[in-house]
């Protein structure tokens, strides 16, 4: 049910059975037109293609000409996290929070001389006080109301992201969505977020989602070659590649301290954890299947 006391304008709209009630001045179509009209980040379909290359330090915005979303979960913000998203929140091309997630990144900014406002705050506001929803309203953000209870907030999040992006005239062309995560303290809600890593595709037209933790970048890599850039001053001590939901019957790996040769990964059988990098600027993977990619990195990779 929409939140009590909180004055809006529900519009709602059939987008692939989702149902989003739009709050403020969004004109929302069809996620199917609005997601046909987007451009779209070619993805490996085969083997005989180039491999994607992964810049982590273009996701975490050390390079220039980068256009990022960041999204503020419902997760704990450590002091590292604050000090990143102060640093960083102007260089964002969209800026986001949702649901439980509003109150966390208020608290968090408090101190900040001047007020830094998300352009949008989505979700089911289960979790959000209506006094930090109005705040921001009344400061210009976009405030979106996601009652479905069919998908999480996160992935609402991510839709409601694809369809406004696209609107846009010209569209907003992203590189990179970087969730900000600060740590997981349920095991339930770290396995739906990876969930909706999986989802995302859909969602955003091949834009990928990266999750940053305190000291790590998590993200999907979908089957075919991939060379994921790892200059030492970046990499921390330990990667993983890791099969969720499904095997993956061929991974070939270098740059990595136990590097896999054509092997099968699956959970009950071999997955790579607590791996380590060789000191290689970069590590490449084949893989048949999806897997998530983890990587450590150096602090003040973040903080700086």
């Amino acid at each position: 049910m929409p939140t009590a006391g909180i004055s809006y304008t529900t519009t709602y709209v059939s987008a692939e059975s989702h149902k989003l009630a739009v709050l403020s001045d969004v004109t929302v179509v069809s996620q199917f037109i609005l997601l046909r009209s987007c451009p779209v980040v070619s993805t490996m379909a085969s083997h005989s293609v180039a491999p994607r290359v992964w810049d982590p330090e273009a996701a975490l915005f050390r390079k220039r000409d980068v256009s990022n979303a960041l999204v503020v979960l419902n997760q704990p913000l450590s002091a590292q996290n604050t000090a990143f998203l102060k640093k960083v929140w102007r260089k964002a091309s969209v800026k986001m929070c949702v649901d439980g997630g509003v109150d966390r990144f208020r608290t968090a900014m408090a101190t900040c001389t001047e007020e830094l406002v998300p352009d949008y705050v989505t979700g089911d506001f289960d979790s959000a006080s209506k006094e930090t929803i109005e705040h921001y309203k009344s400061k210009g953000s976009n405030v979106i109301h996601t009652p479905d209870q069919d998908n999480t907030d996160f992935t609402k999040a991510l839709q409601v992201l694809g369809m406004n992006t696209c609107s846009k005239v010209p569209p907003v062309k992203l590189d990179w969505v970087l969730a900000i995560c600060g740590s997981f303290d349920r095991v339930d809600h770290m396995m739906s977020i990876f969930n909706t890593l999986y989802e995302s595709d859909k969602l955003l037209g091949g834009v990928p989602v990266c999750l940053l933790l305190e000291n790590s970048l998590t993200w999907l890599l979908k089957p075919g070659q991939h060379r994921i850039l790892t200059p030492p001053h970046l990499t921390g001590s330990w990667c993983g590649l890791i099969p969720v939901g499904a095997p993956c019957t061929s991974v070939t790996t270098t740059g990595l301290k136990w590097n896999l040769d054509h092997s099968e990964m699956s959970f009950g059988k071999l997955i790579s954890t607590s791996n380590a990098f060789d000191g290689s600027e970069s590590v490449t993977v084949e893989t048949s299947g999806p897997l998530i990619w983890t990587m450590e990195l150096q602090s003040h990779c973040i903080t700086d």
